[in-house]
């Protein structure tokens, strides 16, 4: 009997073990699988090269026309990832600067109040691991006295090596308004960044931006803009600001047609 009662106790306390392992194990954060957010450069196309005219000049000016046919292109997409970008891009910043917390289940989540002009919204930042090489990624909004109002911005899928990234981009109303896929060469510190339109119902829905940055080129940054008229080419040095333009729907032909650097006025000239 009393080894009976003492294998008994022996096997409760093995068991009493066994769950307090399990239990350390299912809280325990796995450090190596938490998501290092990826850069801005991922969801945010870089317009600032095409964020104003230059002074005095306009669309009808002929000194201007080539950079002006291409800022006006431009404009248009700068546009629309402006007004869909503006707030969740802000609390993305801020998401940058905080450390996020393990809830379990390989999902981390980065949780804050942000100020948006006069109100204070509530943003919430999910990640979760997918697999070995890929988190998923949502961020979610309300303002600060609603929490219950929740709008979903955006979510993604990234690689753990931030060499790709997928995302939807939403309105208000939860509905999908743009999709973005990135891809880095750290490397060669090449990249691209494609938008498409998909609002479903609108007449462009299916259109489509590239940027490409190629630093070993001399027009070292392009933008392929693709519309249901046809096809923009605009390639540009991000350091001097000189570039050209190729649109067959405007110019009637599939040359290119060039203005000059920014310290001479972006004024048109012949393509060498």
């Amino acid at each position: 009997m009393r080894k009976q009662l003492e294998f008994k106790l022996l096997a409760s306390l093995s068991l009493a073990i066994f769950f307090l392992l399990f239990l350390a194990a299912c809280d325990h954060e796995p450090v190596e699988d938490r998501p290092e957010l990826p850069p801005v450069e991922s969801l945010v196309m870089d317009f600032s090269d095409f964020s104003e005219a230059p002074a005095g000049a306009k669309s009808t000016a002929a000194t201007h026309m080539h950079f002006m046919h291409a800022f006006g292109t431009v404009l248009v997409w700068n546009t629309v990832s402006s007004v869909t970008l503006a707030l969740p891009l802000a609390a993305y910043g801020r998401a940058l600067q905080e450390e996020p917390e393990y809830v379990g289940d390989h999902t981390w989540e980065w949780s804050y109040e942000i100020s948006w002009g006069d109100q204070q919204f509530s943003a919430t930042l999910t990640g979760t691991r997918l697999n070995n090489e890929e988190f998923s990624m949502k961020m979610v909004i309300a303002p600060a006295q609603m929490p219950d109002k929740k709008v979903k911005w955006f979510e993604g899928v990234v690689r753990y090596d931030h060499t790709h990234a997928t995302w939807t981009l939403y309105k208000e109303e939860n509905t999908a308004i743009l999709q973005a896929e990135w891809s880095k060469d750290f490397e060669k510190d090449e990249a691209t960044l494609v938008y498409t339109y998909v609002e479903q119902g609108k007449s462009e829905s299916g259109s489509q931006i590239r940027y490409e940055y190629n630093p070993e080129e001399f027009y070292d940054a392009t933008f392929i803009i693709s519309l249901s008229s046809g096809t923009t080419r605009i390639e540009w040095s991000r350091t001097t600001k000189e570039g050209r333009v190729m649109d067959l729907e405007k110019f009637g032909d599939t040359s290119w047609h060039c203005w000059d650097s920014f310290a001479n006025g972006l004024v048109d000239m012949s393509c060498n």
